[in-house]
Parts: C-alpha cells; structure tokens; sequence
C-alpha cells in the first residue's frame, strides 16, 4: 500500500497545510486577485528599485567620507571627532534598515512567484487588502504583528535571512509544500 501525505505527516502539520490551501483557495476565488498581484508586484519592484540606488548612494558617501576623515583626523578637535563617529552611526543603522527592508521586499516578491503571497505566516490567515497595499511587504496580520513584536522586538535579527528559510519559523518551506499537494493526496 502507497503511502500518503498524511500517514507521513503529524496531525498538526497536516492541519496547518490544509488552513493554508483553503486560504489560498479564499485568496484566488476574489476575481481580481490577479491584478491585485500584478499592482503589488509592480509597487514591490519600484520600492527595490528606488531603495537600492540610494543604499549605493550613502554607501559610496560613506566610504568616501571616512577616507577623508582618517587622513585628517590626527588634527581634529575631539568634539568633531565625536560629531562624525556618531553621523557614521545614524548611516549605518539607516543602511541596515534599508538593507533589512530590501530582504523583506525580496521575500514578498519570492511570495508572488511561489504563490503564497497575503498568507498570513503565523495565523495561516488572508492578510487585508488595505494591510498588503499600505506595507506590500508584510508577512503578518496586524494582530499577529502585534504578537510577534511582543516576542521578538519590532526590528528582531532573529528571523532567518536565508532566502530559503524565508517566513515564520520556515514557515514558507510548509506553504510551499502545501501547494505541490494534490487534494487526494490529504
């Protein structure tokens, strides 16, 4: 006798990826779901492509600005000396914020492709339309937002930033798995 997802998979599992099938289900029966992944797609492209020039931007600035600043530092007054360690800080921490928001641009365009775009990561949940439009980068609900900042901080390093590993405890590696399953297959 073949063996089946299900004998395969613990019960919890086989739970989670079916929630996650009738939300997709939910999110592709809306008759202009498609359209609705092209604009989001097309929102997600123009914010790389006006994030990235600008990280290049302050990047090469910075870069520049340290050279200078080492060649005429022995000089310096302690105050200034001060005043630009800290302007490199602030360009910094901007830098990992934008770097860090390119990531999850990224990830919500590896969603569009694979298919698991507005799949709430950790209620399995629709994420509102309104929701997606104002952050089209989003993973969560604004309630599971909520539970997972109260967890992991607002700007956690805890999640993955292994592209493969993208999602709520890889959680995305589920979805994906989900999709490829036939429905006799449950």
């Amino acid at each position: 006798m073949p063996t089946t997802v299900s004998n395969t998979i613990p019960a919890k599992e086989s739970e989670r990826r079916k929630k996650v099938k009738a939300t997709l289900a939910l999110l592709r029966s809306e008759p202009d779901w498609k359209q609705f992944l092209s604009e989001q797609k097309k929102a997600l492209i123009r914010m790389r492509d006006e994030l990235l020039p600008n990280m290049q931007n302050v990047t090469r600035d910075h870069l520049r600005s340290g050279e200078s600043n080492v060649s005429s530092s022995s000089g310096q007054h302690i105050g200034d000396a001060g005043s630009e360690a800290e302007q490199r800080d602030i360009t910094i921490l901007r830098l990992d914020k934008d770097r860090e928001q390119l990531f999850e641009i990224e990830a919500a365009l590896d969603r569009i492709a694979k298919g698991t775009y507005g799949v709430c990561e950790l209620s399995l949940e629709p994420i509102p339309r309104k929701r997606l439009q104002a952050r089209p980068f989003c993973r969560f609900t604004v309630q599971c937002q909520e539970e997972y900042e109260k967890q992991y901080g607002a700007y956690s390093a805890l999640r993955s930033k292994n592209s493969g590993d993208v999602g709520f405890s890889g959680l995305q590696k589920v979805i994906e798995s989900t999709i490829l399953l036939d429905d006799d297959e449950e």
